[in-house]
């Protein structure tokens, strides 16, 4: 680390001890950081959670409006909503963050393993929990950096009730959703869906064209008590989305007004079945699981390619309990689909490709004393393309008093390349490169957990990373194309994050900051890694008002100074460019006028701040929105 910009860093921690709300006294359960139900204050991990409380009270539209300024996230979006959206965790890659959507992992094939944020919007989302630092030993390959988990209104347990919501706002923006949850004897079932529509914002420094989007999303979920052991359940959900973008102007290098589009659909489904036998302590648990992402892309009405990405899943864990201990043993199947396809005007885009991963794994976790709780978890990767591989993580917990909590941990994940740095993308203007090997990532992390009183809590973590045959750009002089190569040097993030939670009867104040400091490569060939802040927070602000049934909901995010990479028109090697420190405001005013009816206002870019998070796309511009919701 930079001894000024840490020094600095340690200076703003303890002044102002920034951070974010992490858990509350009702959410006391980890679906993430642990496969065996693991409280939170005995976890080994830093996590942070979002209950659907929280989530209401932001009246938020994007779930990147809820994840800007959660400790260690940092955010590149392409311009106005519905324009990639990229999240990237402790510095690490935007595919080496694992996504659960009501426990199916959801990472687009397609598009290089990463998510595409700007898709998943807050509605009929009940909690979100962020594990951070490496979990491939419980989740697989691609859990580097963590693992983010969405559960939506279908995926949780809650007593029957239904609601309806709607809101209206600036360039043409509208939103509407509705939710149901009913049981009858032993079968309940939930059903949900959501819509939203703007015209969007110019993205681009010149010209006056917006970019819209819309996005229709609907799921269910149902859960069968069959018997005293047998339980089965069974979930899916549908995305449907259309965004407009922009071109690159080859005069400029920078984007221009485009008549592009991509038309994308989502479908996410489980099958699951649990028996329990409770005297002996057991539980077997079999889950199979389905994604897919399909995208096709029209520039200027004409055909531009798209992809098909499909990821299909057996998993069966058994569970042992005793006085001393939890086990958890299980074996896991895994194939990954990918398809390109396009016209022909640079060479043949049209490939398909797969690979087979099967697995196993095993974590145990409770052995100690009162006051030490240890986990540990391995997993071994068997893919029929690349050699095999292990993962581990080992992490104590301990409590030095009632008031404070120390953990520390160790791990080692892996990340398999995708299929586009295997064999390349269309336009022709990269080759892939089959001889890749995975990435490996190995983690140290200590933390400290304070309870100064029911309305007074702080956290803080340090940790130390070390990436391994990093899959970075390269220049392929036979072909005049770019392409990619596993790096001969580790790469290294580093970096703390302290947070602060204060409660009191009528008001919340939470807050976080994050200090990164990413780096590849040594010595002379030391570079920073792009789109990587030293420096985020945030400072979130609840207040119940003297006016019954009004409350106020206050939300600064701040990103620091991080580099980005413009090229030229008249040159091939990029130019590094600094990209200006921001803050966004957002505000939410609700007013409960009965226990059914709910009323209120979101302003978000409150302060109208102008904003690039990549080079050359204008961030999104200041809106309204005007909501409101039903309840019986």
């Amino acid at each position: 680390m930079k001894i000024r910009s840490l020094s600095c860093a340690v200076a703003l921690a303890c002044a102002a001890n920034i951070a974010c709300a992490q858990q509350s006294s009702v959410e006391t359960i980890t679906v993430t950081g642990s496969r065996l139900p693991v409280s939170l204050d005995k976890l080994a991990a830093s996590v942070s959670v979002l209950t659907e409380e929280d989530i209401q009270a932001a009246g938020a539209t994007q779930l990147t409006d809820l994840l800007r300024g959660m400790p260690g996230v940092s955010l590149s979006q392409s311009g106005s909503p519905g324009s990639l959206t990229e999240l990237r965790l402790r510095g690490s890659e935007t595919n080496h963050l694992l996504v659960l959507i009501d426990g199916v992992i959801v990472n687009d094939l397609s598009q290089g393993g990463l998510v595409d944020f700007a898709h998943l919007t807050a509605d009929n989302i009940a909690r979100v929990e962020l594990l951070r630092g490496a979990q491939s030993a419980l989740w697989g390959s691609g859990a580097v950096s963590g693992v983010l988990s969405i559960t939506t209104k279908a995926g949780s347990e809650s007593n029957d009730n239904t609601s309806l919501s709607a809101g209206i706002g600036n360039a043409s923006t509208y939103r509407a959703s509705v939710s149901t949850q009913q049981s009858l004897d032993n079968l309940s079932v939930s059903l949900y869906a959501n819509h939203f529509n703007t015209d969007g914002d110019n993205v681009s420094r010149s010209g006056g064209e917006d970019d819209g989007y819309r996005n229709t999303t609907a799921g269910f979920g149902l859960n069968w008590q069959a018997t005293a052991s047998n339980t089965f359940m069974a979930g899916a959900r549908m995305v449907d989305y259309r965004n407009d973008y922009d071109a690159s102007d080859f005069t400029t290098g920078l984007p221009a007004d485009a008549d592009n589009v991509t038309d994308g659909d989502q479908l996410t489904s489980y099958l699951q079945w649990n028996l329990a036998i409770a005297e002996l302590g057991y539980t077997s648990e079999l889950k199979a699981q389905y994604h897919k992402d399909d995208n096709d892309n029209l520039t200027s009405g004409f055909d531009a390619g798209g992809t098909t990405g499909e990821r299909k899943q057996l998993n069966w864990t058994q569970f042992i309990t005793t006085d001393v201990a939890q086990f958890a043993i299980g074996t896991e199947l895994l194939r990954r689909e990918f398809e390109q396809r396009g016209p022909s005007d640079w060479g043949d885009p049209n490939y398909r490709g797969d690979d087979s991963t099967s697995s196993i794994f095993a974590e145990l976790t409770g052995l100690g004393t009162d006051e030490l709780t240890t986990q540990f978890s391995v997993r071994y990767d068997d893919n029929d393309r690349f050699e095999k591989a292990w993962s581990y993580r080992a992490g104590a917990h301990y409590a030095l008093s009632r008031q404070v909590n120390v953990f520390a941990s160790i791990s080692q994940a892996v990340k398999t390349p995708n299929f586009t740095e295997l064999y390349g993308y269309y336009p022709a203007q990269f080759i892939g490169n089959p001889d890749l090997k995975p990435e490996q990532s190995r983690e140290f992390e200590v933390g400290l957990q304070s309870q100064f009183s029911r309305q007074l809590s702080a956290d803080f973590s340090v940790f130390t990373t070390r990436l391994e045959n990093e899959i970075t750009s390269v220049w392929d002089s036979a072909s005049g194309l770019s392409s990619v190569a596993n790096a001969s040097q580790d790469s290294r993030r580093d970096g703390f994050e302290a947070s602060l939670q204060w409660v009191a009867d009528t008001w919340q104040f939470t807050a976080h900051y994050s200090y990164l400091d990413a780096t590849s490569g040594d010595g002379a060939d030391q570079a920073v890694e792009l789109r990587r802040p030293n420096h985020t927070g945030s400072v979130t602000y609840r207040h119940s008002l003297a006016v019954q049934g009004l409350s106020v909901y206050i939300k600064a995010d701040y990103t620091g100074v991080r580099q980005d990479i413009f090229y030229p028109p008249t040159s091939f090697s990029g130019e590094v460019v600094s990209l200006d420190p921001y803050w966004l405001t957002s505000i939410n005013v609700n007013y409960d006028w009965n226990q059914q009816w709910q009323f209120g206002v979101r302003v978000d870019n409150a302060l109208s701040e102008d904003y690039e998070d990549i080079i050359g796309y204008r961030g999104a511009q200041r809106r309204f929105l005007v909501h409101t919701s039903y309840r019986f």
